[in-house]
């Protein structure tokens, strides 16, 4: 028996389940919280560095992977119907933003952020960096960047400056690293952002642990990076323009990308454990996947994809 594989193809089935079991509905899994127990993977590797390779220390090595993952199940998820509770943040630093609630211990806190537009600016850079929070993107704005945020969570902070025609925006969490967080709670942490159709847009998220859902079908991308650990990605494009290049890296991770089916695009993976599903791409000699008449394309995509423990999906609609 290869005690390795073993339990691999067992940490990939409970990633799978978990994943199952939240899109029926049936439980509530966080996976913002998954960062936290990251030390917990170097246990199991540390165990299966010290037990013997067979024997009896090949069924302890399984023994001990198969609890460590019911621990993190049931730490990180809850039944839908009896999920409730606050989740509770203390923040006794002065608020970056205009909060429309008073900041009690697990009250929900909202704050609108914007950001303004003129017809001079021709390209834009986004840049967003957090955690423990959903963030999504859609619709127009007649702001260069419009947002809203939802939670009791830590708040945010947008900074922009604008030189000759291009715009720099910076979206962040406030730094936590004195707030006492104590996360009991149903973590319904969210924030909505738009952006204006007119500019070429660059973007780059950074969320350590948490979800990105993405419709960025209405405006034009230069070029789109997504970074996290314990994520989950869901992003939709548009046509590109030039060679659009869309950089995603993960870590434990789902990765779904939505092109048009007239877009042409080139996928090259890199990754460990990871599932891939490319459905309408033709794959090369060199690993890539690329989709019919590529390289005859003016407009074409470059899509990157490094990670783990990872699920990648490009789907063409």
């Amino acid at each position: 028996m290869n005690r390795e594989r073993l339990n691999w193809g067992l940490v990939l089935l409970f990633v799978g389940v978990m994943w199952l079991l939240s899109n029926a509905g049936v439980i509530s899994f966080y996976w913002s919280s998954l960062w936290r127990f990251w030390p917990v993977f170097l246990i199991i590797l540390g165990v299966n560095l010290l037990l013997p390779k067979h024997g009896v220390g090949n069924a302890v090595s399984v023994v001990a992977t198969i609890a460590v993952l019911i621990f993190i199940g049931f730490q990180v998820s809850k039944p839908s119907e009896t999920w409730g509770g606050y989740t509770r943040f203390e923040d006794r630093g002065d608020s970056e933003e205009h909060l429309d609630e008073k900041d009690h211990s697990g009250e929900v806190k909202n704050a609108d952020f914007s950001s303004p537009y003129n017809a001079g600016i021709r390209r834009a850079r986004l840049e967003i960096k957090g955690g423990a929070v959903e963030y999504k993107m859609n619709g127009e704005a007649a702001e260069l960047f419009s947002a809203h945020a939802r939670g009791v969570f830590a708040g945010h902070v947008l900074q922009t400056t604008t030189k000759d025609s291009v715009a720099e925006l910076f979206f962040r969490m406030k730094d936590v690293k004195k707030k006492n967080w104590n996360m009991d709670g149903d973590g319904d942490n969210e924030v909505s952002m738009s952006l204006n159709t007119n500019p070429l847009w660059t973007i780059r998220v950074d969320v350590g642990a948490g979800a990105v859902d993405f419709d960025l079908s209405r405006y034009k991308i230069e070029r789109l990076t997504l970074k996290g650990g314990a994520a989950s990605f869901e992003t939709k494009l548009g046509m590109p323009i030039g060679e659009s290049i869309i950089d995603a890296e993960s870590g434990v991770a789902s990765v779904e990308i939505e092109i048009p089916k007239e877009a042409a695009a080139r996928i090259d993976v890199k990754s460990g454990l990871s599932s891939k599903e490319f459905p309408g791409f033709i794959k090369q000699n060199d690993g890539s996947y690329v989709t019919e008449g590529f390289e005859q394309a003016g407009n074409k995509y470059l899509i990157d994809l490094k990670g783990g423990l990872s699920s990648f999906s490009v789907k063409r609609y």
